[in-house]
């Protein structure tokens, strides 16, 4: 294998064939440039190994010219072929699972690798979320039309698709829900009335100057957790952003309801112990949260989501450990 420095000629090239795949079809130019800055070009000879079982799937694999064989593990059996401008490797880099098969260069091939350097694509885009998301929801589009065409059907209950749902839909550092899980279903919670309640502590940026960030994180998985020991049932829990959770509930939907829900939330968080990750200091949570209730309070995603996800710093503004309904504001 060599590495061919990445020109301006073959980069117009790659980024042509990677506009071509149906995996990055619809994808902008802007988002194809990002993508393009991790990618790397290496030649294969023919019969040189590409990737081999066991090996950790973290990259995707794109043919420029040439073509590949995927081989079974004992290599007497061949499983697949493609050819310049295919796409494979998809299904170890969603599931970070080891390769299960070999991958031979045919002729000479010139493959388009991505991430370069096998980086775990949280980490290069851990600052650009819609991109990371936008490349999981590609993947599982990818893979089920892939196996669609193999008249391999993927049901809705399969390990691929749970996985693939997973790594979209779940906050990697907390294990909740995330942001794109809150945007994509907002129109299936408002299908009966609800109250969203999101909360951030009043005192965090405290915590993490004085402690550090990793004793920060630390706290935030400790705080999921205890969310979802004592308010899973029948109630959608999220990591928003950065230390803001949220919490939607199809179970208190009017205004006396709903406090007395928050207050409930507000009392655990705050009375959290949490001096085994400070030290043995005895440091407590200050919260601050926003309720917002549907359809009283609107009926579309900024009325409800954005307009809540300010509240607790209002709420921090006005001295903090406070509960905030749109009218107080």
């Amino acid at each position: 294998m060599q590495e061919i420095p990445l020109s301006a000629d073959l980069a117009v090239q790659a980024k042509t064939f990677l506009q071509k795949t149906s995996f990055f079809s619809g994808w902008t130019d802007g988002e194809l440039d990002e993508i393009m800055l991790h990618c790397q070009v290496n030649e294969f000879e023919d019969g040189s190994t590409i990737f081999t079982p066991e090996e950790n799937g973290s990259r995707v694999y794109l043919l420029l010219n040439g073509s590949a064989e995927v081989l079974s593990p004992d290599k007497k059996t061949a499983l697949a072929e493609f050819v310049a401008g295919e796409l494979f490797g998809e299904i170890a880099l969603l599931t970070g699972k080891p390769h299960d098969a070999y991958a031979i260069a045919r002729k000479q091939a010139s493959v388009l690798e991505f991430p370069k350097g096998g980086v775990p694509l949280e980490t290069l885009f851990h600052d650009k979320p819609r991109i990371l998301a936008h490349l999981f929801q590609s993947l599982l589009i990818f893979t089920s039309q892939r196996t669609r065409a193999a008249n391999m059907l993927i049901k809705e209950n399969s390990p691929v698709v749970r996985e693939l749902r997973n790594q979209v839909y779940s906050d990697k550092l907390s294990g909740l829900f995330n942001r794109t899980y809150l945007e994509e279903s907002f129109g299936e919670f408002c299908k009966a009335p609800f109250a969203l309640i999101m909360m951030k502590p009043d005192n965090f940026k405290l915590i993490n100057d004085s402690f550090g960030h990793e004793a920060g994180d630390t706290a935030l998985i400790f705080m999921a957790g205890h969310l979802k020991k004592t308010f899973s049932e029948n109630t959608v829990l999220v990591r928003y952003e950065g230390n803001e959770f949220a919490v939607l509930t199809h179970l208190y939907t009017d205004k006396e309801s709903a406090r007395a829900f928050a207050e409930k939330i507000k009392k655990e968080l705050e009375t959290l112990d949490l001096s085994h990750i400070f030290n043995g200091e005895k440091i407590f949570l200050s919260m601050s949260l926003g309720v917002v209730l549907f359809p009283q309070h609107g009926k579309i995603y900024t009325d409800i989501v954005t307009r809540c996800s300010g509240m607790p710093l209002i709420g921090r503004q006005r001295g903090g450990s406070m509960i905030l309904f749109p009218e107080d504001i």
